[in-house]
């Protein structure tokens, strides 16, 4: 296959599971599920019930209906840039941190690798079978450019239609150079699912070489470039968690990803599951969200609406 047809069609299958995701979010004008971290500091926050949160659909209080937390399955899809920066030592330190993810696996979770550089490459599906996860993982090779936007595309395409919760984990090292579709096709597209975005990113140091620029351009330090670019793609993926009820996580060196991925899912493991029937709300179209605690100094973390055809 092409590359032009394999990301053809990973746009097209991607924009039919969105909608199946937002489903998941909404189940015809009946349910409304809502994924949220509680914070007092830097703890997690436990033991809260039903009655303990404030929510508000599109500005109307609603009456959540049931809350879970630690019960439901995880899904955890795996999208790792493996673009020619990964080369060597940093690759074997993103096997590092990904298999501590597979070894974290609950009996009931599963998990996806996808991998990109300048192309996508699906490694496995959605699976619990650890050790199939770590012969794929042990076969990614890294090189070439970095094709981030279509590769959160594609890992949104991977959300499954099961009961289960799903965390998106993206790890990046760069800025995006290879991509064929935009930031906003991108989080159109995770707004429209019930996916959780975790992005992990590892800070670039500053560089100090001079580079030519075009003719008649003044020369400029490539370091200034690079932090610019790298405050970017930052704001960039603080925004796909945002808008999905993440974190972003930003670690300064590889050796520091393990700990960061399994941050990331036992954070993911503290966070409540709120249930509500939509009462006196408009439909369809977009739906802003606010979820609080009553009578907590908390911070609480989730996505900011969902999309609803009905």
């Amino acid at each position: 296959m092409s590359m032009r047809r394999f990301i053809t069609a990973t746009i097209a299958g991607a924009g039919l599971i969105a909608s199946v995701g937002a489903q998941q979010i909404r189940v015809g004008i009946e349910v409304v599920r809502v994924d949220a971290l509680v914070m007092a500091g830097r703890q997690p926050v436990t033991g809260l019930k039903a009655e303990d949160f404030d929510v508000l659909d599109s500005g109307v209080a609603q009456a959540v209906s049931a809350l879970s937390f630690e019960r439901l399955p995880l899904n955890i899809i795996c999208v790792l840039d493996v673009s020619g920066s990964v080369q060597g030592e940093p690759l074997r330190r993103l096997r590092e941190g990904t298999t501590a993810i597979i070894d974290a696996l609950a009996a009931d979770d599963r998990a996806a690798l996808l991998a990109f550089s300048n192309r996508l490459q699906l490694h496995t599906g959605l699976t619990g079978d650890k050790e199939k996860l770590k012969t794929a993982l042990a076969n990614v090779e890294a090189g070439n450019a970095t094709s981030m936007l279509d590769a959160t595309f594609a890992g949104l395409a991977l959300r499954d239609t099961d009961p289960g919760r799903t965390l998106l984990l993206l790890f990046t090292d760069g800025v995006d150079t290879a991509s064929w579709l935009t930031a906003r096709r991108v989080l159109d597209a995770a707004r429209r699912t019930d996916v959780v975005i975790y992005p992990v990113s590892v800070r670039t140091g500053p560089l100090v070489t001079i580079v030519n620029l075009p003719s008649g351009a003044a020369m400029m330090p490539m370091r200034q470039q690079s932090t610019q670019q790298g405050k970017e793609s930052e704001t960039l993926l603080k925004a796909f968690a945002e808008e999905t009820g993440g974190r972003l996580f930003v670690v300064e060196r590889q050796t520091d990803l393990k700990q960061a991925f399994l941050d990331v899912v036992k954070e993911f493991r503290q966070r409540y599951v709120l249930t509500y029937t939509p009462t006196g709300v408009p439909a369809p179209g977009w739906h802003p969200l606010e979820v609080r605690v009553k009578n907590r100094n908390v911070q609480v973390t989730a996505r900011r609406g969902y999309y609803t055809s009905r």
